[in-house]
């Protein structure tokens, strides 16, 4: 917890009672950590590695709503904890990751008494709030091809490991549509295209 940046603005008692109670996670690529609907009874906060948050759709499919990056906390999971609600989306490991799990009632504590605590919690929710809204734009004004193009060229590998449902997934469309546009960009020399990677040409 002590590289987290609001750690060492917090009173002594308060850090000796994260350390306390601070439980190390380590995590598997592709683990549930936490499931839509769910209570959720800890707080997690990511140290290593990638972990996807996603919505899903009664029609089975789902959209990403964000990745959560090291030293932050999830946005979903919070809100669960402070509303005492069911959490709005699933969160599962991209990547083999650490992160930290703190008891909901130790997080409500320090949403409460800490103000530093406070300023990261809405930083991260200005954050979340910011990147959801261009989502929205994305999804309204642009086309899926300009999307999916964007998508690839973000990408920090040239060999990307990704199924066209993951990638459907994360655009909030269909695995059918993603794999005739990635066709699409084969034949224009974009991309080349083998099972479950997708190597980047551009």
């Amino acid at each position: 917890m002590q590289r987290f940046v609001f750690f060492e603005q917090l009173k002594e008692e308060n850090r000796q009672l994260l350390l306390e109670h601070a439980k190390e996670m380590r995590i598997p690529s592709g683990m549930e950590i936490f499931r839509q609907g769910d209570r959720c009874k800890e707080a997690f906060f990511l140290v290593e590695g990638s972990v996807r948050v996603s919505r899903a759709h009664e029609s089975g499919r789902d959209m990403t709503l964000y990745y959560l990056k090291p030293y932050e906390q999830c946005n979903v999971n919070l809100n669960a904890i402070l509303t005492d609600a069911f959490s709005i989306g699933t969160a599962v490991s991209e990547t083999e990751c650490i992160g930290i799990s703190i008891p909901a009632h130790i997080t409500k504590r320090l949403y409460v008494e800490e103000t530093a605590y406070q300023d990261y919690v809405f930083s991260l929710f200005a954050f979340r709030l910011e990147s959801l809204v261009s989502l929205v734009e994305d999804v309204r004004f642009k086309q899926l091809d300009a999307r999916l193009k964007e998508w690839l060229k973000s990408s920090d590998t040239k060999v990307l490991h990704a199924t066209h449902d993951k990638i459907a997934s994360h655009l909030g469309s269909s695995r059918e549509v993603i794999s005739r546009l990635l066709k699409e960009f084969e034949q224009e020399g974009l991309v080349k295209l083998s099972r479950a990677q997708i190597e980047i040409l551009f």
